[in-house]
């Protein structure tokens, strides 16, 4: 929307009736509704310089917030399913489908499945049996665990080769555990959304050298 003029684009958010000020993710409600108003949304190719927290309970906060608003998300445009889904498409109901709910599922999930897997290859073992059928249970849920394991490894790998940080190369293993910090904050987001539907973790930025912020200014 960078690129439409300012009139045009206060415009379109009335029509969307705006900015949703009870959603903590109020981007990602903002994008379905543009989307099921006829809009093509997405993103631009280029690099983004916003701080990222630097203290674990700050990426914490961050994370839970962002998988509240995804479920509260989900819960908005969740209440008319037929009619989101014929706004937005076959195709762009599956991505939303993917991308908001489909986010928050994965991340609660993770670390039961996970736990299940590591149990089946450490101890329980895997073994072959007779014939292609009696296979294909077993070799259907170790090529998802495989496949799942290089979506997580390989965007991050390729992340730091493009960008040239060799030094985060020998860290990316260890997506898998990083995946559970985020599992974890799935489930913060998840229990404040029933205790504390309307808090709002903000981030604190400004903290870094390199932020955009005034700190540079004051070093």
């Amino acid at each position: 929307m960078c690129s439409i003029r300012p009139h045009f684009r206060t415009s379109i958010l009335r029509a969307v009736h705006g900015w949703d000020a009870w959603n903590v993710t109020e981007d990602a409600d903002l994008g379905l509704r543009l989307a099921r108003a006829g809009y093509r949304v997405g993103d631009l190719p280029s690099s983004t310089f916003e701080e990222a927290p630097a203290r674990p309970g700050a990426w914490l906060h961050q994370r839970a917030r962002w998988m509240k608003g995804f479920i509260q998300t989900s819960f908005t445009h969740g209440r008319q399913p037929a009619r989101t889904a014929r706004e937005l498409g076959a195709l762009g109901t599956l991505a939303a489908a993917a991308l908001v709910p489909g986010t928050v599922l994965c991340a609660l999930a993770y670390p039961f499945f996970m736990g299940h897997a590591a149990y089946r290859f450490l101890f329980a073992g895997v073994e072959p049996a007779a014939g292609f059928w009696s296979n294909l249970p077993n070799g259907t849920a170790m090529t998802v665990f495989v496949s799942g394991l290089l979506a997580m490894v390989l965007p991050a790998a390729l992340g730091c080769v493009r960008r040239g940080w060799w030094d985060l190369l020998p860290y990316v293993p260890l997506m898998p555990a990083y995946f559970l910090l985020v599992s974890l904050g799935a489930w913060l987001g998840l229990i404040e959304l029933v205790l504390a539907p309307d808090r709002w973790n903000k981030t604190e930025h400004g903290l870094s050298r390199s932020s955009r912020s005034g700190a540079l200014n004051r070093t």
